[in-house]
């Protein structure tokens, strides 16, 4: 018997949004694959947010902040 919506509702609620975000990534992804939809999954671990990358991040280049923010929202696409 299939499990509905509201019975699982009250076990994504708990999850952290992170894991949430999973979640739906992955149900896209089932989604597509079902439909014949090609889709590129991406298994690449997103980097962690280091602080101290960015300690006096006024003495560092503009370029060097935006290079950092592109290349950790690659895990998100």
């Amino acid at each position: 018997m299939p499990t509905s919506i509201a019975e699982l509702l009250p076990s994504i609620a708990v999850l952290s949004p992170a894991d949430k975000f999973r979640l739906v990534q992955l149900v896209l992804v089932q989604l597509a694959q079902e439909n014949g939809i090609a889709v590129e999954e991406t298994q690449q671990p997103a980097a962690s947010f280091d602080p101290r990358t960015f300690f006096g991040v006024t003495h560092q280049p503009k370029q060097i902040i935006d290079d950092y923010l592109a290349i950790t929202r690659e895990g998100w696409r």
